[in-house]
């Protein structure tokens, strides 16, 4: 006979300690004291008549068990989440995980052309800093989003939403200090960045030059910052081309290139794997997949 949970916050307290595989930390996350965790715990062992963690001086472990259990739970817990969802989908509350850059340069612009079309729906746009593809549990914080990056995350289904080109801009002040003609002369400026300097590599690969050579980089927060500190003059800077192509026409960022470059990363629309989508969030998803919705 199949052994019954009785107690389902058991289960909760076990996919968070499973997560941390620390009672400390696992309490301050659900908000209840270290010693309802270890009771949650030992419930759940006693119920199963199994142990699911191994304990030792280094901390907590997953047993075989454990491991097995907490995939299961995992799942169950997700599959609770997205009917839950489906069940209130009449409010059409929509959660998006939207990149700010990308909300203000892009989307802010046509966003009244859905909102005209689906008075009743109700948009949460969340920001994120890039970091949403690769959250454990995306599905909790947005029905989907937008990501930047080359498409391979495990975690989502991803669909580019159009192919980019990069351009190199910096100051008028900074190019005439470091005078930039072709690619190598990158070497002997400040290069920023966001996350990391996978684009930068991705670049300057493409010119036969290695990313190690580069003896000065600043990684920012974010791609308001980043521009920003650009236009003031701190480095040279990677852009989506139409992100700056107002900046560039005004004259406060050049294009020492005069031209713009092919790469791999994009804006790519991403929903979590396994999430069913409410009708109402599939809605916005299949406006903002649509051809004629680009640039």
């Amino acid at each position: 006979m199949v052994k019954r949970i009785n107690n389902l916050q058991s289960i909760q307290v076990f996919r968070v300690v499973s997560d941390t595989l620390n009672v400390t930390l696992a309490a301050k996350e659900l908000g209840i004291s270290q010693s309802s965790v270890s009771y949650h715990i030992k419930k759940l062992e006693t119920d199963l008549a199994t142990r699911l963690f191994d304990r030792s001086a280094r901390g907590l472990q997953l047993t075989k068990i454990g491991i097995m259990l907490q995939s299961h739970v995992d799942t169950g817990l997700n599959e609770i989440q997205s009917g839950i969802s489906r069940i209130v989908e009449d409010n059409q509350s929509v959660k998006i995980a939207i990149l700010p850059m990308f909300a203000s340069r892009w989307l802010s612009s046509r966003l009244s052309q859905f909102l005209d079309i689906n008075p009743k729906l109700q948009l949460s746009l969340k920001s994120h800093n890039n970091t949403y593809a690769t959250m454990k549990n995306p599905e909790s914080y947005a029905n989907f989003g937008i990501h930047w990056g080359t498409g391979n995350w495990e975690n989502v289904e991803a669909i580019k939403l159009w192919p980019e080109q990069l351009t190199v801009v910096c100051s008028p002040s900074y190019l005439k200090e470091h005078p930039i003609q072709r690619p190598g002369d990158i070497m002997g400026c400040t290069i920023l960045h966001v996350d990391d300097n996978r684009m930068w590599g991705e670049w300057l690969n493409n010119h036969g030059i290695n990313i190690d050579s580069i003896d000065n980089e600043l990684m920012l927060e974010d791609r308001h910052f980043q521009l920003s500190s650009t236009i003031n003059g701190l480095g040279v800077s990677l852009f989506a081309h139409w992100a700056v192509e107002s900046e560039i026409q005004s004259g406060t960022l050049v294009n020492p290139f005069n031209q713009n470059f092919e790469t791999d990363f994009a804006y790519y629309l991403v929903v979590p794997k396994n999430s069913i989508l409410t009708k109402e969030a599939k809605k916005f998803h299949d406006w903002l997949s649509k051809n004629d919705n680009k640039q």
